[in-house]
């Protein structure tokens, strides 16, 4: 099966414009390829699809691709040979560096005796890993270690001299592309394709104004996203941020792209309309609406009929729970039967309000301002409650509405137009280009 390089070219030309840091910046890495995962066999169930669609088992063979253009590789060292492994339980240093060849005495004295290289065996953890440079006898040629995430611990020969450095971590850039289709949920299809579950959070964030993960889902929807990732000194691959994405839900398609403008960076559809959310749909992310807005029903405590003017959101007992928008907190305490309840303000004489809850996140007090996806507090039972779920309101002029509903405004009306509206479209083509084909791919691959 072949994947989109065409695009790669353009894309790379993109980059450029965009963010001239995506060219790598260390020579030592700049040829290698981020890596390829390849997995067989559908998903594992995490949060299901919509009840009445059936699954049908469907062998998948994702590749998460390297779309960045490749420098030439750097000229090995005859004689030298390079290797890398990463700690395992039980390892000592001595037992490590002879599993890759090393056997150099002089090296581990040197090791146990400075002070700066000591640290090597101070953090010695599980899953570290190590790149040496030994020579076919067996003696040390240099040595990395990372010492935390922003230096890398390096020990090098200089004649039959040990010296011990500290480097700052280097980084290579990378653009990377992967497509996944859905057979039980998002993250059960994401972990398939080899997607990071931080891009798949970023994923579910971007389209959750238009699809809610729970309900919305169907078994045959597809995914592609090209998103940015940094490969540090060891080869191990950090993913960042979307660039764009594109979701296939009930046979409609939607995208985000992200341009980085003269206010700052954001993301909008291909043809600049702004899509940030100014109501997330749900303040709990992939939970179940386990009792709807109704102007009357049966209380399962109280027993008697009266309205229910919001909705019941299960979820597990502490799930965290999200600010739907930027507010201040007008309440945060104890109220009758709500339990633990959190009430904000929002503007245009909108409040909110979260009952039940666990607990209150840190912060969380009267006059506190909250930003939109801030977790303010954790699904609980408290007041009047069967078992652990999130009681959510959304009210304008303080009249309570379905938060499900179309009284709810879901897009901020910011749009690019003139000259800002011209330059996105010029800087975001060849990503709407690379969505297309890696979309030709993704029906290809699962057909």
């Amino acid at each position: 099966m072949k994947y989109v390089t065409l695009c790669a070219r353009a894309l790379n030309r993109w980059i450029l414009a965009q963010k001239a840091s995506l060219h790598g910046s260390d020579s030592r890495l700049s040829g290698m390829v981020a890596t390829l995962l390849i997995m067989l066999f559908g998903v594992a169930t995490a949060f299901g699809i919509t009840p009445g669609t059936t699954p049908h088992p469907i062998a998948l063979s994702p590749v998460i691709e390297d779309i960045t253009q490749q420098a030439a590789s750097p000229v090995a060292t005859p004689g030298v040979y390079t290797q890398q492994d990463q700690v395992r339980n039980g390892d000592t240093l001595a037992a490590l560096l002879f599993r890759l060849g090393v056997d150099d005495t002089a090296a581990l004295d040197f090791m146990r005796q400075d002070p700066l290289a000591r640290n090597i065996y101070q953090q010695l953890s599980p899953g570290k890993p190590i790149r040496i440079q030994r020579l076919a006898n067996g003696d040390l040629v240099s040595l990395r270690f990372p010492r935390d995430e922003h230096s890398t611990l390096v020990v090098e020969r200089n004649a039959e001299q040990f010296h011990a450095s500290e480097e700052r971590v280097g980084s290579l850039h990378r653009v990377l592309q992967a497509s996944g289709r859905i057979q039980s949920s998002l993250f059960a299809a994401a972990d398939s394709a080899g997607i990071p579950d931080s891009v798949t959070r970023q994923l579910s964030h971007l389209f959750s104004t238009d699809i809610d993960f729970h309900n919305d889902l169907r078994a045959g929807d597809t995914f592609s996203v090209v998103y940015e990732a940094n490969q540090d000194d060891f080869d191990q691959v950090h993913p960042g941020r979307i660039l764009a994405a594109e979701f296939v839900n009930k046979g409609v398609a939607i995208r985000r792209i992200y341009f980085d403008g003269p206010d700052g960076g954001d993301y909008y559809t291909p043809s600049g309309q702004g899509v940030r959310a100014s109501f997330l749909r749900s303040p709990i992310e992939f939970s179940r609406v386990t009792s709807g807005f109704k102007a009357e029903r049966f209380h399962p405590i109280l027993k008697t009929w009266r309205a229910h003017k919001g909705i019941d959101l299960g979820a597990p007992m502490g799930t965290p729970v999200v600010a739907v928008a930027s507010a201040t907190v007008t309440y945060a305490g104890w109220r009758n039967g709500y339990g633990n309840v959190i009430e904000l303000r929002h503007g245009g004489s909108i409040d909110t309000v979260y009952g039940h809850l666990s607990a209150f996140a840190t912060g969380v007090r009267n006059g506190a301002h909250i930003t939109q996806g801030q977790v303010i507090g954790y699904v609980g039972m408290t007041g009047l409650a069967t078992g652990p779920h999130l009681h959510y309101e959304f009210k304008i002029g303080n009249v309570q509405y379905d938060p499900q509903g179309p009284a709810v405004p879901r897009h901020a009306t910011a749009s690019l137009s003139g000259h800002a509206r011209s330059q996105f479209l010029a800087a975001t083509a060849p990503l709407v280009q690379e969505l297309d084909a890696i979309r030709g791919d993704t029906l290809a691959k699962f057909e």
